[in-house]
C-alpha cells in the first residue's frame, strides 16, 4: 500500500521540520544520502522496520508516532455523492483569540481512536495553522493525550520541539451539545515566553471566522467579573 508509505513519508518530514532540521543534516543523523532521506519522506520507497527505528530515535519520538496511518472510507452522501471519512481517528479544530496579533489562531486535534475502555487517548495537535486543510504544515506540533469522562475532558500534551513546553487544556464535555466544547488552554506563552491560559473553543466542524467568534474568544466583561470574584478564570458550558 503506497499510500501507507506516503504517509509515514509526511510524517518524517513533519517532524524533522519541527526539529528544524535540514535533509542534510538529518541524513547524517540516519547515515542516508540526501537523495534516500527525500525518496523516504515522499513515499516514493519503502522503510524497512530497522531504519524506521533510527529515523524514530533521530528525531526522537516513539516509532508509532511516524506509523499512525489513518484508514479511509467512503459512504454515498444524500445527494449520491461519495464522502471520505477517517475510520481511525476523530478530527477537531480548536480556536482561540491571538491578542498579541489581533487574530484567531487556528488549530487541529487528532484523536486516534481505541481507548474506549481506558477512556484514555492518543492525540496530536497541529498548532498555529494558516491553511486547516493542511495541518501538516502547522508550526508547533504537540503529542499527547485525551482522557474522556461523562462530564469533563481534557488533554495534556507536549510540545514535540521543546520539551520543556507541556500543554493542558480542560473543558465541560459537551460535545452532544451542537458539536461545540468551550475550555480553558494552559501554556508557555512565545513573544514573550510566560506561563498563559485562555479561552478555547472546539468543534467537530470548520467554523466561519466572523466577528462574533472573535468576540466570543475575547475575554468579556463577565469573565473578569467572575474573575474579581472567585479569584481565578473559569468558563461555563455557554459556547
Amino acid at each position: 500500500m503506497k499510500e501507507v508509505s506516503i504517509h509515514v513519508g509526511q510524517r518524517i518530514r513533519l517532524y524533522r521540520k519541527t526539529k528544524n532540521l535540514t535533509i542534510e543534516t538529518f541524513a547524517g543523523m540516519i547515515h542516508k544520502s540526501k537523495a534516500t532521506v527525500s525518496k523516504y519522506e515522499n513515499g516514493d520507497i519503502s522503510i524497512d522496520i530497522e531504519t524506521l527505528f533510527t529515523i524514530a530515535q533521530a528525531l526522537g519520538v516513539p516509532v508509532n508516532q511516524l506509523i499512525d496511518y489513518e484508514e479511509i472510507g467512503e459512504e454515498k452522501g444524500e445527494k449520491g455523492e461519495i464522502i471520505k471519512h477517517n475510520l481511525s481517528k476523530s478530527k477537531y479544530y480548536m480556536y482561540f483569540y491571538d491578542g498579541r496579533r489581533s487574530r484567531i489562531a487556528r488549530n487541529v486535534i487528532e484523536v486516534q481512536d481505541g481507548g474506549e475502555d481506558s477512556g484514555v487517548f492518543s492525540a496530536n495537535m497541529y498548532a498555529s495553522l494558516e491553511d486547516l486543510s493542511n495541518y501538516y504544515q502547522c508550526k508547533l506540533l504537540y503529542h499527547g493525550t485525551m482522557r474522556k469522562g461523562d462530564t469533563f475532558i481534557n488533554f495534556n500534551f507536549e510540545n514535540q520541539n521543546n520539551k520543556v513546553e507541556r500543554m493542558f487544556m480542560y473543558a465541560i464535555n459537551s460535545f452532544n451539545n451542537g458539536g461545540r466544547m468551550e475550555g480553558l488552554c494552559c501554556c508557555l506563552s512565545t513573544q514573550p515566553i510566560l506561563p498563559a491560559c485562555f479561552k478555547f473553543l472546539m468543534v467537530s466542524d470548520i467554523l466561519e471566522e466572523t466577528d462574533d467568534l472573535k468576540e466570543k474568544l475575547k475575554v468579556s466583561k463577565e469573565d473578569i467579573r467572575l474573575l474579581k470574584k472567585m479569584n481565578m478564570f473559569v468558563v461555563s458550558d455557554h459556547a
